[in-house]
């Protein structure tokens, strides 16, 4: 290395002159919304630096965002406060902004009435104890119903865009890409989607993966602009990519049988008071039931509900029973798909030939067991609430077994065909 290298290196290392933090402003919004089991918030800071000097995060003098908990006199109270360090080098003149990670302990959340934030320059001091007037105080909002959906759209607005969709249309819309990787999924409601979108978000780097998983990796990728989905992309590159057989374009599929099965127990019958749940089911169950007033304690049969199914064009189904088949209409130079039940083979593929670890274990799997049980499809959901888990094999009895078979006859040619 030259003697200038290591002289700037040497510089890089010096810590941040105390007379030069006058000269450091930091801007933030004068409130922050909780949400979450966790009690946390992201709160967007910007920082001037109108001093000579580059504010380097570098390793030797740390410097980070922190915040002390206060209650409605101002007091601070004793509380662990997390550290976010400055994400990057913030030359003179210019302004940096980034998400602060914010956590309120359970025990003080009643508390709680507000964060005092500041930087702290980690081993020497808070930047308060230079500069009183440094820091900025943040009024907390905690939400009344921080799972909601409205609480999912404030908390997801702290981080994320929304607005930023190029209108491309379903299917290709919701189809995730990791440039890196050179890696295209073409996600199928029920058939572990759930696994492979975590898998997908963590492998196009999308920031703050974590608090999507947190949140809902469904609502979060649909609802904002995280980068991962093909709707996300500007309109020319997005069609580039769908165009391209440069990527390794994959699905997983199910046999069609046991994915119906599947979504009637968790969406009907099992979670069928969810709220989440209900804005997929409350059309289907209004219609079979003739009322807006449905009666969720009774609920309906599974053979109500493929009833229900097969009166209807397969393109106007909710995505959870929609024929599979749909999803990867169009799409050209479609790699492999794989059988949700050799999603193994998938792991294997993605070690052996692009260098990717994952597990892919089977989030929001249906409750399984041996036990079967006689005339499974004709019992309405209130008949399953105090039994133990049955085998989806209970609903092959349905008369409506041929019927679905000649329904989704498509999707059984393409779950045969499958890897």
């Amino acid at each position: 290395m030259t003697s200038s290298g290591t002289s700037q290196r040497q510089a890089a290392r010096e810590p941040f002159p105390r007379e030069a933090w006058q000269h450091i402003k930091i801007e933030m919004p004068g409130s922050l919304e909780l949400f979450g089991s966790h009690n946390r918030g992201h709160l967007q800071v910007t920082l001037s630096n109108d001093s000579s000097h580059v504010l380097e995060p570098h390793k030797q003098a740390e410097i980070a965002y922190a915040f002390r908990v206060l209650d409605s006199e101002g007091e601070v109270i004793m509380a662990d406060g997390i550290r976010t360090p400055l994400s990057q080098a913030v030359a003179p003149g210019e302004r940096h902004t980034q998400i602060v990670n914010v956590a309120i302990p359970q025990q003080y959340l009643e508390t709680a009435a507000a964060i005092r934030v500041g930087l702290l320059d980690e081993g020497r001091y808070w930047v308060e104890s230079l500069l009183p007037g440094h820091p900025c105080d943040v009024r907390l909002m905690p939400a009344a119903d921080r799972n909601g959906v409205e609480a999912l759209l404030a908390a997801g607005s702290q981080i994320w865009e929304r607005g930023k969709n190029n209108k491309l249309r379903w299917p290709y819309s919701p189809i995730m890409v990791s440039e890196r990787h050179k890696l295209l999924y073409i996600p199928i409601a029920k058939c572990a989607c759930t696994s492979l979108k975590l898998m997908m978000v963590k492998l196009a780097e999308v920031e703050r993966a974590d608090v999507a998983e947190e949140l809902d990796i469904h609502f979060i990728t649909d609802r904002f602009n995280t980068g991962v989905q093909l709707k996300d992309k500007p309109m020319e590159l997005a069609r580039e990519i769908l165009a391209s057989d440069e990527y390794f374009k994959f699905s997983v599929i199910r046999d069609p049988y046991e994915r119906l099965v599947s979504a009637f127990l968790e969406k009907f019958v099992y979670k069928r008071t969810s709220r989440h749940n209900l804005a997929h089911t409350r059309p289907v169950i209004s219609a079979i039931q003739g009322t807006d007033d449905i009666d969720l304690q009774t609920g309906i049969s599974f053979d109500q509900f493929i009833q229900y199914i097969l009166q209807q064009d397969p393109y106007d189904l909710d995505p959870h029973w929609r024929p599979q088949y749909l999803y990867l209409l169009g799409v050209p130079h479609l790699s492999r798909v794989f059988r949700l039940e050799n999603i193994v083979e998938l792991e294997q593929y993605l070690r052996q030939n692009l260098g990717i670890t994952v597990e892919l274990a089977h989030a929001n799997a249906t409750r399984k067991s041996e036990t079967v049980l006689p005339q499974a499809s004709t019992l309405t959901a209130n008949a399953f609430d105090n039994r133990p888990a049955i085998h989806p094999d209970s609903f092959l009895t349905s008369p409506h077994a041929e019927a679905i078979r000649r329904y989704y006859r498509e999707d059984f040619r393409l779950h045969q065909a499958a890897v």
